[in-house]
């Protein structure tokens, strides 16, 4: 899910919220003192990504990178202040301090980063814009529709990608914006449409949504552009953004070493120096982030390495079924690659 917006539109916002410029240190102080995290994810409720359970409980993929730098920092992966954003306030949210940090299917543009206020960390979940048909349709792919009408969320890039191909490799295709992502699944399920086009864990999640059973919809296999999702902070703490973004690739190095949220106490006696750096074992890396040496080893215990995270909330074993793909480790094929822990 992606926003577009103008610098100048943006720095009117932050000036009508507000903002302060924080000196470096001061979003992790707040966090201390307050004792928890503001972590800003989406208010759809998006099964899989981030939704509100009945029993009162925030669960999906977006919602445990929360929790592993609510354990990082505070020491308590509960310790989070879960924060309901949309496409259109998410921006302002974060750069007018209501949240620490934005965990949602957000894409990192160069717009988006260069001169908002805002900084992305990694690439948590690499994705890209695909399309998903009603299975009535007989469509295999885009061309084989001919003329078709695509769902689509209005001021986004997504719109923006869809207007540009529709002028130069899908003319016939008509694009039916919607305001909201409520609105756009309802839309899309009362057969408005021919087509929802959003990136690809959206379109799995609103398949999920729909209650029917998924061999009423197809995926169709074009996918249109990249979309590396990242969690993102304010660009003007540098401690809090090395703490964000080395949270996230401390779960990529764990399960590069076979480090799982149950077996951690059986790496006590390893020999590997940088399993040892991981788990606080020797070295002082936690100084760095002023942290102490047991951060890296809580979030492992309280969230799981990369692999247990996305298995549990996305995998082939869920009712989302997605194959990890692109998001499957360096050394397996895929993107997910984290620098030496030293």
């Amino acid at each position: 899910m992606k926003w577009g917006f103008q610098i100048i539109a943006l720095c009117s916002i932050v000036v009508s919220l507000g903002a302060t410029s924080l000196q470096a240190g001061e979003v992790f102080d707040r966090v201390r003192q307050s004792g928890e995290v503001r972590c800003g994810i989406s208010d759809a409720n998006l099964p899989g990504l981030a939704i509100l359970e009945s029993n009162g409980r925030w669960t999906g993929f977006w919602t445990d990178m929360c929790r592993a730098i609510a354990a990082a920092a505070v020491g308590d992966p509960e310790a989070v202040q879960f924060v309901p954003i949309t496409e259109s306030t998410r921006a302002a949210a974060l750069v007018g301090n209501a949240i620490d940090v934005m965990s949602s299917n957000t894409t990192w543009t160069l717009s988006r980063e260069a001169g908002t206020g805002i900084r992305f960390t990694e690439p948590v979940l690499y994705d890209g814009q695909g399309f998903l048909a009603h299975a009535g349709s007989g469509a295999t792919d885009l061309k084989s529709f001919g003329p078709a009408k695509v769902c689509v969320r209005d001021g986004t890039t997504t719109l923006q990608n869809m207007q540009e191909l529709a002028k130069t490799t899908y003319p016939d295709i008509t694009l039916i914006p919607f305001q909201s992502a409520k609105t756009l699944m309802e839309g899309f399920f009362l057969q408005k449409c021919d087509l929802l086009t959003a990136d690809r864990t959206i379109l799995a999640t609103t398949r999920l949504s729909s209650g029917a059973p998924k061999e009423h919809f197809v995926f169709l296999p074009e996918v249109v552009s990249k979309e590396p999702l990242s969690l993102s902070v304010r660009d003007n703490d540098p401690q809090w953004f090395n703490i964000v973004r080395w949270s996230m690739l401390v779960m990529v190095t764990a399960e590069d070493k076979g480090i799982t949220s149950s077996n951690t106490d059986s790496f006590a006696n390893s020999t590997d120096q940088e399993i040892r750096r991981l788990l606080g074992l020797e070295g002082e890396l936690g100084k760095a982030l002023g942290l102490d040496n047991a951060w890296a080893r809580r979030i492992i215990h309280a969230v799981g390495n990369y692999g247990e995270v996305f298995a549990r909330n996305l995998g082939p074993d869920t009712p989302m079924g997605m194959e990890r793909g692109q998001n499957e480790l360096w050394s397996r094929g895929g993107l997910l690659y984290s620098p030496p822990i030293r």
